[in-house]
């Protein structure tokens, strides 16, 4: 059996003898592909020679070498993974290897990831600090039935395009809640959905919460995310959208990153212990929630009569 190194280097030689012929003016690359929390070896082909910004299906050096080691069998591996890029490039546009950021301004969103997880991808990309987080920016291709799909712009795609931080931070700031709209409900609603994604009718869900309405407003606690329930923890860079829902609580909250797609918010009046909530995040984390939707183990505070959102005091130094 081939060890990775041996695998890669043979990838690199071979790959698009497997492909049409109409590959053949092409060439290997090999990116670092960020991904949130880990890093991965992207191999993507483009045309010999080709110089500017391109965009091209992605597939993981790393993903194909455990698929070889399952089956033992280089050639089966290659024919796969040459019949998944074929499928993909039918979807992408005709000029896509003519990739002009410029043209795309309007589809470039925030991203906000955990800082101490992703040191090499915030060194690949521009970016902004925000409080324990860090704020990268993506352009996203399509949004449809089957999911979103776009990629990170890096330090290289900024440096062609002459794009700066600045420059993608107003863009990104304009077009993020155009094209994922926020949206925020009490968490009883979103556990009676998720309740009915796994088989329970009506009258167990209403049985569930006989009481949803007579909670006091402090006491409610709400859910916030986007339309597509999407990087949903975006909401934290904008103070108006968790200001809708702190005035309906009406006191100072504190908002729980329960992942990169959503946001819990809940009154610091009725839930006063912040040092409970924290090891309550933490364990949801380690416990529930996959590695690569993880946001941070931290739990920040909105004030009502400002607007500001902080860290919570006393958890810098344990913040993930």
């Amino acid at each position: 059996m081939l060890s990775y190194e041996g695998f890669k280097k043979r990838v690199l030689k071979e790959f698009l003898d497997y492909m049409p012929e109409r590959y053949s003016g092409c060439e290997i690359e090999l990116r670092k592909v960020p991904k949130v929390n880990t890093v991965l070896t992207g191999v993507v082909i483009k045309p010999k020679g080709h110089k500017g910004s391109y965009c091209s299906p992605t597939f993981y050096m790393e993903r194909m070498y455990e698929q070889y080691k399952e089956c033992d069998s280089f050639e089966r591996v290659m024919a796969n993974q040459a019949v998944y890029l074929e499928e993909s490039m039918k979807y992408l546009p005709e000029n896509v290897l003519n990739l002009d950021l410029a043209a795309l301004k309007d589809k470039i969103v925030f991203q906000v990831v955990n800082t101490n997880e992703n040191q090499e991808m915030i060194s690949l990309c521009p970016h902004r600090d925000f409080m324990d987080l860090t704020i990268v920016y993506r352009v996203i291709v399509s949004i449809d039935d089957s999911g979103v799909s776009g990629f990170l712009i890096t330090q290289d795609i900024a440096d062609v395009e002459d794009m700066s931080e600045k420059l993608l931070y107003d863009l990104a700031k304009k077009n993020t809640k155009r094209l994922f709209p926020f949206k925020s409900e009490r968490i009883e609603e979103t556990m009676g959905r998720m309740m009915r994604k796994w088989g329970a009718d009506d009258k167990e869900i209403e049985e569930s919460f006989p009481d949803i309405d007579s909670v006091p407003d402090k006491d409610r606690v709400y859910v916030v995310s986007n339309e597509y329930e999407f990087f949903g923890a975006n909401a934290l860079i904008y103070s108006d959208v968790i200001g809708k829902v702190v005035k309906m609580i009406g006191t100072d909250c504190y908002i729980l990153p329960s992942s990169v797609h959503d946001l819990v918010v809940l009154s610091t009046e009725t839930f006063k212990e912040s040092d409970k909530l924290v090891r309550l995040v933490k364990e949801t984390n380690s416990e529930h929630v996959r590695v690569s939707d993880r946001l941070s183990d931290s739990v920040y505070r909105y004030s009502i009569i400002d607007g500001s959102i902080n860290l919570v005091e006393g958890q810098m130094d344990d913040a993930s």
